[in-house]
Formats: C-alpha cells, sequence, structure tokens
C-alpha cells in the first residue's frame, strides 16, 4: 500500500473530514506540512473538502523564518489555494507570560490557528505530525514518569477540530515521497541543535535505543501508543461517570465534591478525577503533576478540616466536613466588605459577587409555598421587617436566629453548623440591616420575620448570578 492509499485509510477510520467541509493546511514549509499539503490537494476532490494555508512566522530565527513564510505564500500561489500568513513576535509574548520559548511558540501557533479556522470557516485543522514525532512524545513523557495519558502521545484527531492525517507515516517515507514528487522544502535549522530535549531524544537517544536494543523501536512505541490510547479512554469514561457522581456543586471559580464518592472510587480513577476538576476549574488542560495530585489524594485520605494544597492556575484545593472544594484565587480572597441598600420592588446588584437581588411584594393570597422554594428564594412578613433592608457581606460579630430554631447565635456558629467552608463564608451574602440579618440566601431565612397566619403583605426575594 502506497503512503497515500495509508494517508486516506487513516483518515477514513478516524473520520477526519466530512464532505463539503472547509480544511487549514498548516504548513510550516518543512517536508512534513508539504506533504502533508501535496496528499491533502490530491485527495480534495475525492473527500469533496476545500483548503485553506495558514503559516505562523515566530519571528525566532531572524532571516530563515521570513524566507519560510516567503516559500509558503509561494506554495499557497502555485497551488492555487488562499493563505493566511501572519508573524507574531514569540519572545514579546514569551516575555509577558513568563513561560519557556517551546510554550509560548505552541500557545500563540494554536491561537493563530484557531483564529484562521473560525475566519475561513473551516471546521478542521489538518497537522503534519508523523510517527517519529509520536515515538519522540511518547519517549519524552515516558521519561517524565508520565501515567498511561502521557504515553498514549499525539491523538489522530484532538479537540477543536484538529486533525493529523500523517501519524502512520515514518519520517524517512515522508522525505522519500518528496524526492519522489519533486517536492521541495525547507528545513529549520533549530531541529538541529541539542539544546532542546526534543532534538537530543530525536539525533541521540532513538539512534541509540534502535542500535543497540530494538531495531524496530519506533513502531513498538507506536503500538504502545495505541494501546495506552484504549485504555485511557476507558479510564477517562471512568473518571467522568465518577466526576459526575461525586461533583455536589459549580459555580463561577469554585467545585466542590463529595468526600464520601472519591472515597468509593479506586485510586486510578480518583486521580483522573483530580485532574478532571483541576482542569474544569482552571480553565484548560495544562500540567498538574504527579506530585499536586498526591497533595489532594492526601486530602482526601487523611486531612483535617480546612487543611489545603496549592495547585497550578492560582487553584487551590481545600478539604472541609463531608467536602473537597477546588477554588481560583479570586475566591480564596473572600471579597471586600460592602453594604449596598436593597431596592424594593426592583433589583439590587452586588458587583463584588456579580450576583442580582430580585425583591418584590406579594398579596398575602397569591403567597408561594414556602417549603416548595428553591434555596436561593426566601418570603418574609413585610411589615415585620425594618424599613431599610441592605445586601452585606458577614462581619465579626454578627448574629442570626434561623428559622425553626428555639435562640439566635452567632453567624460563624450557624455557618459551621450548615457545614459551610471557611474560605466561601464571606461570599455569602447577606439581606438585612447593618445589625441583624433576615436572610442568609441558600440557607435560610429568620426566625422573626417569618410568614404566618398574621401576615398581610410578603417580600419575595430571589438571589442569581
Amino acid at each position: 500500500m502506497d503512503l497515500l492509499d495509508r494517508v486516506r485509510n487513516d483518515m477514513a477510520r478516524h473520520r477526519m473530514t466530512e464532505p463539503g467541509s472547509k480544511v487549514v493546511v498548516a504548513v510550516s514549509g518543512g517536508a512534513d506540512s508539504v506533504t502533508l499539503l501535496h496528499m491533502l490537494y490530491l485527495l480534495k476532490d475525492e473527500l469533496e473538502i476545500s483548503l485553506h494555508i495558514a503559516h505562523l512566522n515566530h519571528m525566532l530565527r531572524g532571516e530563515e523564518s521570513e524566507e519560510d513564510a516567503r516559500f509558503v505564500a509561494g506554495l499557497a500561489q502555485s497551488y492555487g489555494l488562499p493563505s493566511t500568513v501572519q508573524s507574531i513576535d514569540v519572545l514579546a509574548y514569551r516575555e509577558q507570560r513568563r513561560n519557556s520559548v517551546e510554550t509560548a511558540a505552541r500557545e500563540v501557533r494554536y491561537s493563530f490557528l484557531s483564529d484562521v479556522a473560525s475566519q475561513c470557516g473551516a471546521k478542521r485543522v489538518a497537522l503534519a505530525h508523523q510517527a517519529d514525532d509520536q515515538a519522540e512524545t511518547i519517549l519524552i513523557n515516558f521519561l517524565r514518569g508520565s501515567g498511561t495519558t502521557g504515553l498514549k502521545g499525539i491523538p489522530p484527531v484532538r479537540q477543536g477540530g484538529y486533525v493529523r492525517p500523517l501519524l502512520s507515516l515514518r519520517r524517512f517515507e515522508i522525505e522519500r515521497y518528496c524526492a519522489e514528487n519533486g517536492l521541495k522544502f525547507r528545513t529549520d535549522s533549530s531541529n538541529m541543535k541539542e539544546v532542546h530535549l526534543r532534538n537530543r531524544v530525536r539525533h541521540r537517544l532513538i539512534p541509540l535505543l534502535e542500535k543497540e536494543y530494538n531495531p524496530a523501536l519506533v513502531p513498538a512505541l507506536l503500538r504502545l501508543g495505541e494501546l495506552c490510547r484504549e485504555e485511557d479512554d476507558y479510564f477517562e469514561t471512568r473518571a467522568r461517570q465518577a466526576y459526575l457522581g461525586a461533583l455536589a456543586g459549580e459555580s463561577e471559580g469554585c467545585l466542590t465534591l463529595r468526600l464520601a464518592d472519591l472515597a468509593g472510587v479506586d485510586l486510578a480513577v480518583r486521580r483522573r478525577v483530580i485532574r478532571m476538576a483541576w482542569a474544569a476549574l482552571a480553565g484548560h488542560e495544562g500540567t498538574l503533576s504527579f506530585q499536586h495530585v498526591e497533595d489532594v489524594i492526601r486530602l482526601i485520605e487523611g486531612g483535617r478540616t480546612g487543611s489545603s494544597a496549592i495547585l497550578p492556575g492560582s487553584v487551590e484545593a481545600v478539604r472541609s466536613y463531608r467536602f473537597l472544594e477546588l477554588m481560583r484565587e479570586e475566591e480564596r480572597t473572600g471579597a471586600p466588605y460592602y453594604q449596598h441598600p436593597l431596592v424594593i420592588p426592583g433589583t439590587t446588584h452586588i458587583p463584588e459577587l456579580d450576583r442580582t437581588v430580585y425583591a418584590e411584594l406579594v398579596p398575602f393570597d397569591f403567597r408561594p409555598d414556602p417549603k416548595k422554594l428553591p434555596p436561593n428564594e426566601a418570603v418574609l412578613d413585610w411589615d415585620k421587617l425594618p424599613k431599610q433592608l441592605y445586601v452585606r457581606r458577614r462581619k465579626a460579630g454578627d448574629v442570626f436566629h434561623p428559622f425553626g430554631m428555639p435562640a439566635g447565635m452567632k453567624l460563624k456558629d450557624f455557618f459551621i453548623k450548615q457545614k459551610i467552608p471557611q474560605a466561601q463564608r464571606d461570599r455569602l451574602p447577606l439581606v438585612g440591616t447593618p445589625e441583624a440579618i433576615v436572610w442568609v440566601p441558600g440557607l435560610r431565612a429568620g426566625e422573626r420575620w417569618k410568614v404566618d397566619h398574621t401576615t398581610k403583605r410578603i417580600l419575595r426575594l430571589k438571589i442569581e448570578p
């Protein structure tokens, strides 16, 4: 089977394109991307797809980078295809983000490709990673002590519409294909510098392992990746079920998991649940190290109430009475003190929490059943209430007499009884006066202002994001 047939079969197997769709082809100018473009051009009528070439000049290699950009622009012209060629200063971006050059280049590249796809209406972005890239990635992840998620390597199809049609082709096969088809390509001089780990693996480690241990090392690593992908998919499905089963609550900047549910799943699944929860809160699928996960495992298995672990992405995991809370930094720092007059009837926005209180007066005959109201709503006796109500943050010495309880208590003690984590208490708005608390949204209204048979007018309150 020739290379084009292999690529055709791989694309069909992984459903990389759909008839009528547009595909952005990422072309660096190297042999891999030139081959990718040539093959997709040959297959475009058969697959019923249209192509758009994208090239990003990272501005890292001076005139050489400029020549790459000119080469790709000329390539697009020779194929008669539309193209987007853009330059972005990766070093300047890196200074802003304070990360490595490799990480900065990757972030800039994927952002660029996503923008191009969006602008031209493409559902897929084709990348030119091939089998040797895959083997290098798996071996590098192995050296770093990765689990099956890292050992599965580069996926043929990735979230966001990224596809890799060349993953089954070896580098030497691609170079031979270029020679046979008269395809010119550019050579990136930075790929020869062994300052980068990938280049040392490519030029030194893999040749040594092939010579001394296994001549078929790359195919062996590819099989390992395939097996790990299948097993990883299975465990991800189990972990997703466990994650949803343990999820007690989720809001902007805060996520709560039930400790009892976490303790009831296998350790391998629990580790994945922690990674899922962190990724959901951090907003990306970055790196959560083995040690970070183990720190959270220790919180689950034997941490004291209030003990915590700091995670990347400005996230903190905190153990409370029955829960594990993951909070972003803005949630950990609570909220500044605020006190806003309540508009009745009307709406009162709480900018410190980005929430709004809705208030309306309701005749007694149209009162809702308090027992059937959701936690974010309450009904109170309007004529018993103070003339001016506020929504405010808690303060030291607050006392609250909850509905159904014989006496008042310190608000702090009420929160403890309700098992409200300490880190969240400043972010619970209170309705009342500077001295008294009428309602703690989400928990309970005050006993003094309850609706009873003497009530004539009702204040109905609701709080929402």
